[in-house]
């Protein structure tokens, strides 16, 4: 009967010695004042506000500058057909959450250039880095004409729009200039 007293005693003594060490470690990190690694003390509280500073701060810049803007720029399509032969130069540009592209610029196949009349050639409605879709416009026989269209990213530089009108499809490659 002694052993089982000795044992439940020893027993309570460690838990006791355990859970102070315990309250004690708990309390000196929850302690006002927080020594810095430079030699200043700081409140917790400093250091709440400063990380939800922190925070709202890399918000703000995921906000102005995405994932996706890479996109933006100077994206040049060249195009062999009868009524065109040479390239024309877009400048694509955020626009809210949409991007959009405008004609630039034109050069024929000796690569004399012309200024664009600025022109909303492509819209692109939703993108995703790799993928999107959005509204490709065009001029065919003198009337204006808009389908839908596809951006598939080959690389960084390199992207492709693919559209189907009335059963002619057709895939451009823009590459960035």
């Amino acid at each position: 009967m002694k052993n089982s007293t000795l044992v439940f005693r020893s027993l309570a003594v460690i838990i006791f010695i355990a859970g102070t060490a315990h309250l004690v470690g708990y309390t000196s990190q929850s302690h006002d004042l927080n020594y810095r690694n430079n030699g200043t003390y700081e409140t917790p509280l400093n250091n709440r506000e400063k990380l939800s500073s922190e925070e709202n701060n890399a918000n703000t810049v995921s906000l102005e500058y995405s994932e996706t803007d890479y996109i933006i720029g100077k994206w040049k399509v060249n195009y062999n057909s009868d009524d065109f032969k040479g390239a024309i130069i877009y400048s694509l540009k955020k626009e809210g959450d949409i991007y959009n592209a405008y004609s630039y610029e034109y050069q024929d196949e000796k690569g004399y250039a012309e200024k664009a009349e600025n022109v909303k050639t492509l819209t692109i409605k939703t993108f995703d880095g790799y993928k999107g879709k959005g509204i490709y416009r065009f001029e065919y026989e003198g009337e204006q004409h808009q389908v839908d269209c596809s951006i598939d990213m080959v690389d960084e530089n390199t992207f492709k729009l693919s559209y189907d009108y009335y059963g002619y499809a057709d895939v451009e490659t823009w590459k960035r200039q």
